[in-house]
């Protein structure tokens, strides 16, 4: 036994003089060393070292990186889809006579440009254009801002918020938002 720990010395001695101490480096798919470790040296080792003391050897530091981390981008929060109340033509005709009221506008222009863009169909969709009076997005949010009303998208086929809308932005002297439509 003690014959064949002196061939592994001796071929472990060969194998390490002639090629000295070999290193292994990890690294990332950037080729970026992650971390370094060695093989068994046994540059110290005498030949009548034993394969206990070899295999006890300790090894050499190995040198690692802090892994950094990558930003991930966080998405941002789209806005609920709210559902729509289902009103009647009926319905319709009273919130254009409540808001025409409390905005001092015609009611007839407000069926008129309703009738024109949408049919009087508050779920009317045409090009990105939507509701009664067919506002697109950067209108409406822009307009809600001003009075001060919730913003959300999906308030355009909520018949009540597109009249009111309307006839704030009729009183307002906003009558360019409806090019085709106003009488």
């Amino acid at each position: 036994m003690k014959w064949l720990a002196l061939i592994i010395l001796f071929v472990l001695t060969f194998y390490t003089g002639y090629f000295g101490t070999r290193f292994i480096y990890y690294k990332n798919s950037k080729s970026k060393v992650l971390s370094k470790t060695s093989e068994i040296s046994l540059v110290g080792m005498s030949p009548t070292s034993t394969v206990s003391q070899i295999l006890t050897q300790t090894p050499s530091p190995s040198l690692t990186s802090t892994p950094t981390t990558v930003p991930t981008n966080t998405p941002t929060p789209t806005p609920t889809h709210i559902p729509q109340p289902v009103v009647s033509s009926e319905e319709i005709h009273k919130l254009m006579e409540r808001f025409a009221g409390q905005y001092g506008v015609d009611v007839n222009v407000l069926r008129h440009i309703a009738t024109c863009e949408s049919g009087f169909n508050p779920s009317a969709v045409n090009s990105g254009y939507v509701g009664l009076y067919q506002f697109n997005k950067t209108a409406w949010i822009n307009n809600r801002r001003l009075m001060g009303e919730d913003q959300n998208p999906d308030l355009r086929f909520n018949a009540e918020e597109s009249v009111q809308t309307a006839a704030y932005l009729i009183s307002n002297g906003k009558r360019s938002l409806w090019p085709n439509c106003y009488p």
